[in-house]
């Protein structure tokens, strides 16, 4: 008996010895998995008013005047944000397979950066107050304020009171405005969490957003990842009830604009149709994204010779995939934005000046020949000053970056370049009135009109493709959904269903005809309207300036020599 229960002891010594040799083993290699907190599920968000007892619409003069003023100073309803709860509740938005998933209990920290400059004083506690709550401290090293010389009062000493209950907030500020390109340079230098995560400061996180993003990073510190965008309403305030997977991308167009994109298929077929992985993407939109902290600085960090804002979300995504990294959306995390639809800050020299100075620099650097496809659209700018962009050009050949081609054929395939499944292009001009079609600056949701033929594209710069889609900017049509004679022609994004957006164009008569309509496009003074096929041929008559034959596509990404600039 003493035997046997002696036996049974080094038994059971051993056993235990083993258990935690592996246990720690474990934990050395950071492989030891945790579950994430379970977690209330909402249907939908329910109506504000309910949620927190509160009416939340003005109702006095006063009142009214205060909510105008919000909206005015900030781009959304400042007023509702000053009246609903810094930790409410808002609907987990994440695919049901995201839920419960397991992470690696030992990952990098991570320093939040956020920028801000007069943002409105809810808004941004809000966002703090978000990745308090839903952000395991483990994982979160600090957060880092970078003020860009505000002059909020309650943004001075109300907003280092507040800060001043969490050790792990640092604010750091500015003396003079440098914008956000410049403060996320300072946001990062004061960091010193293993991981840099930029966030605008008009967010809310969700449950579990940082998780997956800092997972993709550990397994491989190239990887530059960013979550889900859900979106907040500006007017209400109220946070996205869609759920699941992004069914886009980032993308561009040839104006160097950022533009979301479908998931092409081949990607869809990478990711083994499992809509929970990663996503590659070509770009990013710039807001937010998480990166090594060391990897940020030895790829370059931000282009410092960039002024404000603009054109740095492009810069860092075409210099991510071409120096060696890898650009990720991470659908098990999301992040709720306010979108505005106006900058409410004022920019020194315009807007237009900074983000074409910006998107120069781009161009210049890392676009090689296929820089000239940017400065077609935008003839003008051709001798504008972009600065000295010496050390740039010097890191991307330190850093054995690879070609803009490659990039073109390998990361983003599907962008067309401009002479690709185009049948005619550039400015559909009426001889008889020498008035050229026109957007006038309109966007989506926009009227296509008529002014006369300056021959600098721009706003003049369409395509007829060889599917009978009129083409502006690549991924904006002109769609005709009405019947009645005299109806304008809109500006909407491309379907590609053909339906209203097909049309038929006579190279013998030069009539540009709407086939489901069966009406055809006319001049009516400065206008381009659709009226019965003709019942007036001299203001139906439409030439376009350039025209391509088969010999002119190409399979591959390499440029047409018309396109290139010496």
């Amino acid at each position: 008996m003493v035997r046997c229960s002696l036996r049974r002891s080094i038994l059971c010594c051993i056993t235990l010895v083993t258990a935690v040799w592996l246990l720690c083993l474990l934990l050395y290699q950071g492989s030891f998995f945790v579950d994430q907190k379970s977690i209330i599920r909402f249907e939908i968000e329910q109506e504000l008013s309910n949620l927190w007892g509160k009416n939340l619409d003005p109702e006095t003069d006063e009142e009214k005047e205060e909510e105008k003023r919000g909206f005015t100073n900030n781009g959304f309803n400042q007023y509702r944000s000053d009246r609903i709860p810094l930790d409410r509740e808002i609907p987990d938005t994440r695919d049901s397979r995201c839920v419960g998933r397991q992470y690696p209990r030992r990952m990098p920290s991570s320093s939040v950066v956020i920028i801000f400059h007069n943002e409105a004083y809810t808004v941004l506690l809000r966002t703090m107050t978000s990745i308090i709550n839903r952000t395991p401290m483990s994982l979160l090293h600090e957060i880092v304020l970078v003020d860009d010389f505000s002059n909020h009062e309650d943004l001075m000493k109300k907003l280092e009171d507040w800060i001043s209950s969490f050790s792990f907030i640092k604010l750091v500020r500015h003396q003079e405005r440098k914008g956000l390109i410049r403060a996320r340079l300072t946001g990062a230098s004061a960091a010193t969490g293993d991981v840099l995560v930029f966030l605008d400061s008009h967010c809310e996180v969700n449950i579990g957003w940082l998780e997956p993003l800092v997972e993709r990073i550990h397994l491989n510190r190239t990887n530059v990842v960013c979550p889900v965008i859900d979106v907040i309403n500006l007017e209400t305030l109220q946070y996205s009830t869609n759920r699941g997977p992004p069914g886009v991308r980032g993308g561009f167009n040839w104006n160097l604009q950022f533009k979301w994109k479908k998931i092409p298929d081949y990607e869809k077929k990478r990711r083994d149709f499992d809509e929970t992985r990663e996503v590659k993407s070509p770009t990013m939109a710039g807001g937010l994204f998480a990166m090594d902290r060391k990897y940020f600085y030895e790829l370059g960090a931000y282009d410092e010779g960039m002024d404000i804002w603009g054109g740095e979300n492009l810069e860092i995504s075409f210099r991510i995939w071409m120096c060696g990294g890898q650009l990720e959306i991470i659908p098990c995390s999301h992040v709720g934005h306010i979108f505005r639809k106006r900058q409410p800050y004022t920019f020194p020299g315009g807007v237009d000046q900074i983000l074409v100075r910006n998107n120069m620099r781009l161009a210049e650097v890392w676009m090689d020949e296929y820089k000239s496809l940017y400065y077609i659209k935008r003839p003008s700018i051709t001798k504008r000053n972009f600065g000295n962009t010496d050390d740039r050009v010097k890191l991307r050949k330190d850093l054995h970056c690879k070609s803009f081609q490659w990039y073109l054929e390998n990361v983003y395939s599907e962008l067309p370049l401009p002479n690709e499944n185009l049948v005619h292009g550039g400015a559909l001009r009426n001889p008889k009135s020498n008035l050229c079609l026109d957007t006038y600056g309109h966007k989506e949701g926009g009227i296509v009109e008529l002014y006369v033929c300056h021959g600098q594209a721009g706003n003049q710069d369409f395509g007829f493709t060889e599917t009978g889609e009129m083409q502006f900017e690549e991924d904006l049509c002109l769609d005709v959904s009405s019947r009645k004679v005299g109806g304008h022609v809109n500006i909407l994004n491309c379907h590609g269903l053909g339906g209203n957006q097909k049309w038929d164009y006579n190279n013998q008569t030069h009539i540009l005809k709407h086939v489901v309509t069966g009406l055809c496009l006319t001049r009516e003074g400065n206008s381009a309207v659709m009226t019965n096929c003709g019942q007036a041929p001299s203001y139906q008559e439409w030439v376009w300036a350039r025209h391509y034959t088969p010999k002119q596509k190409k399979s591959s990404k390499s440029l047409d020599p018309q396109f290139k600039i010496t």
